[in-house]
């Protein structure tokens, strides 16, 4: 399970460190939506996105966090719609697959000074 997550993850690591360097501002990010969005993500990749037992997952994961589909959706889309929210919600997202895996989070650099934080 770790390694498909990583394969699917590892193209959206590279996007968002590419696009991380556009905006010195960062937009707040839900954690919830984070940890809501990430387990939906593990259960369709160890389940299949259509399975039966992927939809009974969904639904356990959305009831968890306090989503209904239709708020989950809207909230999806709210963050995919503009670039600036959607880099640290990525960024987010693959911190927090990190973490699952035990990954240690790297330290952040300074842009201006080139040192780590």
């Amino acid at each position: 399970m770790a390694m498909s997550v990583r394969k699917i993850l590892l193209p959206l690591c590279c996007a968002v460190a590419l696009l991380a360097g556009c905006s010195d501002e960062v937009p707040p990010v839900d954690e919830k939506l984070v940890k809501a969005f990430v387990e939906i993500r593990i259960a369709e990749q160890t389940y299949g996105k259509d399975s039966p037992n992927v939809r009974l997952a969904r639904k356990g994961v959305l009831e968890k966090y306090g989503y209904t589909r239709e708020s989950f959706a809207a909230a999806c889309d709210k963050v995919f719609e503009k670039p600036e929210s959607w880099v640290p919600f990525q960024q987010a997202v693959v911190d927090r697959v990190d973490s699952l895996l035990g990954i240690p989070k790297q330290p952040k650099e300074d842009k201006k000074k080139g040192k780590k934080k």
